[in-house]
């Protein structure tokens, strides 16, 4: 014959403590969750992202055309060969080379505005042999001569390249 259950109604409802804690860990949590969709909603937000959903196949169609051009490839491919020289950077050089060139770019606006002297007014023929005499100015312009010589003959490689083989451009 089967044992007889103790079931006592009054002990069903409390729960060992590492429970309590558990469920009272999950509660916190669906209330963030909660006041998440409450914020989300509110804002706007979480109507867009319905009706972007809903509209995905005619989204996904328009896109899909506009890659199926030639401008669309030469984009896409253009994109890819950005990020792979971009990953060739070390970021950290990347941005100081930003932040020189923004640098650079603010001076030069401040000195066009007049908000910054420049000592290099037209300089006159004596002047100009004084400038070619300035080593803090052929400091300043060894970058930028470098670049232009180094960026010139790669030109010139590719274009060799590109006349030497009439399948590569």
């Amino acid at each position: 014959m089967a044992e007889q259950i103790h079931y006592r109604p009054e002990q069903a409802h409390h729960f060992r403590p590492e429970t309590r804690d558990e469920l009272e860990k999950f509660e916190g949590r669906i209330a963030e969750i909660n006041g998440l969709l409450d914020q989300l909603y509110e804002s706007g937000l979480m109507r867009w992202l319905k009706d972007f959903v809903g509209a995905m196949p005619e989204v996904s169609m328009i896109a899909l055309e506009g890659l199926n051009t030639e401008q669309g490839r030469a984009g896409m491919r253009n994109l890819l060969v950005l990020a792979q020289q971009l990953g060739k950077l070390d970021p950290d050089r990347l941005e100081g080379m930003f932040n020189a060139m923004h640098a650079g770019v603010d001076r030069a606006d401040d000195t066009a505005t007049g908000k910054h002297e420049s000592p290099y007014d037209p300089p006159g023929v004596m002047g100009v042999f004084k400038l070619l005499r300035d080593e803090e100015l052929w400091r300043t312009l060894a970058p930028v001569i470098e670049g232009a010589k180094a960026f010139s003959a790669e030109a010139n490689r590719r274009r060799e390249q590109a006349d030497g083989d009439p399948d590569k451009s």
